[in-house]
């Protein structure tokens, strides 16, 4: 009994060890397809739609740069550092490529998730006064399918929509909204 429970740590810590150096090589990996304007993006009690550019130094629209994406990779699209002076009380709905004049709704193709302030720190709680969490949506389906129907061009835009009127005193904002292959 003695020999088997050296064993089994040792086993334990290599599984461990192993685990953990392909989650952080995975996460390190990835690169940033566009992105939000380096002002924070104003939440209000209607419909908000931010513009994603391609990031500086790389010349290819959004289009060629979702075909370029690599096999056994995906892309997500990433939402972070919310902030608010205080909680907005609704969830709001995210779309990619919404076309303009088409209702939101959350069973149609452009729909990616919802994301929420509950936990968003207050704009004095920490530097900088945004929360360091993030939302990440897969969109590499929906990407490409944009991509095929050449609904999808030099840029992307993403809309948030709030689920119900959301307290008037609340000021959310969003800091940055991303695509990045991974």
């Amino acid at each position: 009994m003695r020999t088997r429970y050296p064993f089994s740590l040792l086993m334990i810590a290599g599984i461990a060890a192993i685990t953990t150096g392909v989650n952080v090589m995975a996460a390190e990996s990835f690169e940033t397809l566009a992105t939000s304007a380096s002002k924070p993006v104003a939440l209000g009690a209607g419909p908000v739609a931010v513009t994603l550019a391609p990031v500086a130094g790389n010349a290819a629209s959004l289009s060629a740069r979702v075909a370029a994406v690599r096999q056994g990779r995906k892309a997500y699209l990433v939402v972070k550092g919310l902030g608010t002076n205080e909680q907005p009380e609704v969830a709001y709905q995210v779309y990619l490529a919404l076309p303009e004049g088409v209702a939101p709704n959350p069973d149609g193709p452009h729909y990616v998730g919802s994301l929420n302030f509950f936990n968003a720190m207050s704009y004095g709680d920490a530097k900088g006064g945004r929360d360091p969490r993030f939302f990440s949506f897969d969109v590499t389906n929906l990407l490409r399918t944009l991509q095929s129907s050449k609904s999808l061009g030099e840029v992307a835009t993403v809309t948030i929509v709030p689920t119900s009127a959301p307290r008037a005193s609340a000021k959310p904002v969003i800091g940055e909204i991303a695509l990045v292959e991974q």
